[in-house]
């Protein structure tokens, strides 16, 4: 791919300058603007290096999916970029822009397909469910965890940006979804709206991993701590118990999965009876689900393990976490 001279040269070369005068004020100044020359979302077109990226974990918010490729805007500055299959970004800038190279791909999408979109926790990102896309991919379902920068925002703003992505989906005639921890607060206050979305795409399930359905003590503890506020940012101070349960239940066929030791204790003794280390068995509980059982597991890692897998593949395709037994004799 060539690649065009910046137009903004001329702002590179004044950088030497400055920093041979030893004004570090308007060095940062310079910066700046030439960080908002490079970010600036409304540019037609950009130069671009086929660059390999994390994928997005915490900063980016997926936009657009298709076929394995993936619109993002940045938390911070707005603007877009477009990613392949192996997170190597092909374009950059606004999402006309970055929607319109993806066209040019001419990725291939199928149609009638039934999706599943893994929705991560707080502080975390797609690789919070392990080998669990591979493994329904495996078992014909096709299968994406999404990007969405968690501490950035309210729950609120996750559920919008979700509804977002729900909308530009194509060739996807079912959506179901597997969430972690606050991933499924966000996913019950998607659900509490009545979105344009659905009009478009059939919800089908939903399989809650270590959800604190009834709110968090731990976060109500830490709610008042400044560390807390500037690590979890909004969304964390939106899981108190008081907050949570404003929300209602999931309004499609919805299963629970704890973690836990199946006993009285826990693994965290500050918390009352069974629980993962964050959240009690108590709190993942919820009115209205289809089916609930506990493994053993530390709140981060439920949901990557290899027990979770069958579990969540039998809820998928017949609602029970238990394979659905017919009879002999139909």
């Amino acid at each position: 791919m060539l690649i065009r001279r910046p137009e903004h040269l001329n702002e590179v070369r004044s950088l030497s300058g400055i920093v041979h005068g030893g004004s570090l004020c308007v060095l940062v100044v310079a910066s700046l603007i030439m960080m908002g020359l490079l970010s600036a979302p409304g540019r037609a077109e950009n130069p671009n290096l086929a660059l390999s990226t994390m994928g997005g974990t915490q900063l980016w918010a997926d936009e657009h999916l298709r076929g394995g490729w993936r619109i993002q805007r940045h938390a911070w500055s707005g603007h877009f970029r477009l990613l392949d299959e192996q997170n190597v970004r092909h374009a950059w800038g606004s999402y006309a822009n970055c929607l319109n190279e993806l066209m040019k791909r001419k990725v291939v999408v199928r149609r009638n397909r039934r999706l599943v979109l893994l929705v991560h926790g707080i502080g975390r990102g797609p690789a919070t469910f392990g080998d669990l896309p591979d493994r329904l991919r495996k078992a014909g379902i096709e299968t994406r965890a999404i990007s969405y920068p968690s501490t950035r925002g309210s729950i609120q703003d996750h559920a919008a940006q979700l509804e977002r992505l729900l909308q530009r989906l194509d060739g996807v005639d079912e959506v179901s979804f597997v969430t972690h921890s606050m991933g499924g607060i966000v996913l019950r206050q998607l659900l509490a709206g009545d979105g344009a979305w659905r009009s478009k795409v059939a919800p089908g399930r939903l399989v809650m991993i270590a959800p604190p359905n009834q709110g968090s003590i731990i976060a109500q503890a830490l709610q008042p701590a400044w560390p807390y506020k500037l690590v979890y940012g909004a969304a964390g101070q939106q899981l108190t118990p008081e907050k949570v349960l404003k929300l209602p239940a999931p309004d499609i066929p919805f299963g629970i999965i704890a973690g836990g030791l199946k006993n009285s204790k826990g693994y965290n003794p500050l918390i009352p009876g069974d629980d993962d280390g964050t959240v009690a068995v108590d709190e993942t509980r919820l009115e209205g689900a289809k089916d609930f059982m506990v493994l053993p597991g530390l709140h981060g890692f439920v949901a990557r393990s290899p027990d979770v897998e069958l579990p969540v593949l039998n809820f998928l395709r017949s609602g029970r976490f238990t394979q659905v037994r017919r009879h002999p004799n139909g």
